[in-house]
């Protein structure tokens, strides 16, 4: 398993970015929800559990905080140890974030990102580094609005997708890393999908593109399966990596809004 595993998950794509007001009363989620994944990597053509993400809501009076807490099992430690952290605050109405703070301790590889963003604006301030002692600091300015790796999976979640038709190519727009992505994601249509231990669900097939380096090569595509289902879950996620490839799969909800179908 390469280094940010959890880019696996973090890499979702945001359908429209800051272009619609999310009403809370139809919001496919709500304050208490928990979101459970185990992580697979592929050996030899065969899938060895390596970890578990956790995807947590909460709401304040001023704000929305999602936080997702990364950790491989201690089965998979020897091999490659991940315990990582991120949270992201997030305006209640247009759901995009204006503080985000990413803590990674993934093998010999520590890395400390924090992004204040003025989304009116266009402003952000980073500090990055290895560690927050160390950290320095960035200053961006940009030409539109950003999410950040956790808020684009929620507002992802809020998208209409059923009004979009196979074939359609949708943008995305992400900082990280002192970086802007400018990314396409593209929607494949419905699909059956049976997910282990679960059942078998409609869902919608997308399929972003992902970014050249460490981590993904040239060329690579994601597989997404979001539940078309009231809470619009992330059932499968699929993707290869520079060394074999590995898989998400929905294994717990706790606090859903709709009870899982």
């Amino acid at each position: 398993m390469r280094k940010h595993v959890l880019y696996l998950l973090l890499f979702l794509p945001c359908l429209g970015i800051g272009q619609q007001v999310c009403d809370s009363a139809i919001r496919p989620f709500q304050p208490g929800e928990e979101i459970l994944y185990t992580v697979y990597y592929n050996w030899k053509f065969v899938w060895i559990p390596a970890g578990q993400v956790r995807f947590t809501m909460s709401e304040n009076p001023d704000h929305i905080e999602f936080e997702v807490i990364g950790k491989s099992f201690p089965s998979y430690d020897s091999f490659f140890q991940v315990d990582d952290r991120y949270v992201s605050k997030v305006e209640k109405t247009s759901l995009l974030p204006y503080q985000f703070v990413r803590e990674v301790h993934e093998g010999s590889y520590h890395r400390y990102d924090s992004l204040s963003m003025d989304q009116e604006t266009f402003a952000v301030k980073e500090y990055f580094g290895k560690t927050r002692e160390t950290a320095r600091e960035f200053n961006f300015q940009l030409d539109k609005v950003m999410h950040d790796m956790v808020s684009v999976i929620y507002y992802l979640r809020t998208i209409p997708i059923e009004t979009y038709q196979p074939g359609n190519k949708i943008p995305v727009h992400i900082f990280f890393d002192k970086e802007e992505f400018d990314l396409d994601v593209n929607y494949l249509g419905m699909e059956k999908k049976k997910i282990r231990d679960l059942g078998k669900f409609d869902t919608y097939h997308l399929q972003p593109e992902l970014i050249d380096g460490y981590v993904f090569k040239e060329g690579d595509l994601m597989d997404i399966w979001l539940s078309s289902e009231g809470n619009r879950l992330p059932l499968l996620i699929e993707s290869p990596i520079s060394y074999g490839s590995i898989k998400a799969v929905l294994t717990r909800t706790k606090g859903t809004k709709y009870e899982l179908e």
